[in-house]
């Protein structure tokens, strides 16, 4: 049990209790975003806003591409996504609809939105421009994360990040795109991704349940895929908050798993089976998946 944290034994007791196959129904992520926000003291409302920063960084890189998606639990409305894209991503530098101090963006993500507007800005943060915008966004984002007081946050982005690599360096290889080149982050797991060519990657031993995730990976159907994907993440939710009953890690773990469903509650098969190339292009250049997917 995480000792020294704040308890929310009445936050927690009035969550709904979801399970991998539930419908949403009567889900409203607005209300409980508020319910937390109101019950949160100000440190773990800063872990729950890392924590939704994920959506938010695809919820910009999908409107600057004209994707018509908004995932959610986020931070940002459809509406502040709209005004941060109209700020740094309008043709006229000085034309954006919205001046960046109006909304609150964490440091490690605008000083990279800043750079990519901005050369001088870039040269400043020592930032590389020549490399794809939602690429430089992750490594910053799982670097942030990874540095979190939340032991939550940072076993959590650890796994989400080995996890989407992995997927990740799977399709690439099987595009016959360069694997290096979708990674992000470094550690063991990237390593073996990108030197071992056996079929699945000599994962065992640097990430848990490897054989199982390979299995998945293999499947040539796109939707049982992902949803086999989602139950391997749930599961690693409740074995990172086994002991977690009433504090923070519980409620970023109940988090996690409401994006899950909301997630769901918007797919039908025809996106289901576009949604393995959709995810190894929030990792790597537009223009390369595109010309790989037409090649598939």
């Amino acid at each position: 049990m995480s000792l020294f944290l704040k308890d929310y034994t009445y936050l927690v007791s009035s969550l709904v209790e979801y399970s991998v196959d539930s419908d949403g129904k009567g889900l409203d992520v607005r209300a409980l975003l508020e319910q937390m926000d109101e019950s949160l003291e100000a440190r773990d409302k800063r872990h729950v806003a890392m924590l939704l920063w994920r959506h938010d960084i695809e919820n910009i890189m999908a409107a600057k591409a004209g994707r018509a998606r908004y995932a959610v639990p986020a931070n940002l409305s459809a509406e502040q996504v709209a005004e941060v894209c109209g700020y740094y991503f309008s043709s006229g530098k000085d034309g954006g609809a919205v001046a960046p101090v109006e909304i609150q963006i964490p440091h490690y993500i605008e000083r990279v939105l800043d750079s990519y507007r901005d050369q001088m800005r870039a040269m400043d943060e020592q930032i590389d421009t020549s490399a794809d915008m939602e690429h430089t966004l992750w490594e910053c984002y799982y670097a942030a994360a990874e540095r979190s007081s939340s032991s939550f946050m940072r076993r959590w982005s650890r796994f989400d990040r080995q996890l989407r690599n992995i997927v990740a360096a799977f399709a690439a290889r099987a595009k016959g795109i360069d694997i290096s080149g979708v990674l992000v982050g470094h550690d063991e797991v990237t390593e073996r991704l990108v030197a071992d060519t056996s079929a699945g990657f000599g994962l065992a031993g640097s990430f848990d349940g490897s054989d199982e995730l390979t299995a998945i990976l293999e499947s040539d159907d796109m939707l049982a895929k992902e949803r086999r994907l989602d139950v391997f993440r749930w599961r690693k939710v409740d074995e990172l908050t086994t002991f977690d009953y009433f504090n923070i890690n519980f409620v970023l773990g109940y988090l996690v798993k409401v994006g899950i469903i909301c997630r769901w509650m918007v797919l039908d098969r025809e996106t289901g089976r576009q949604m393995l190339d959709r995810m190894i292009e929030q990792l790597t250049p537009a223009e390369v998946v595109r010309q790989a997917v037409m090649r598939g």
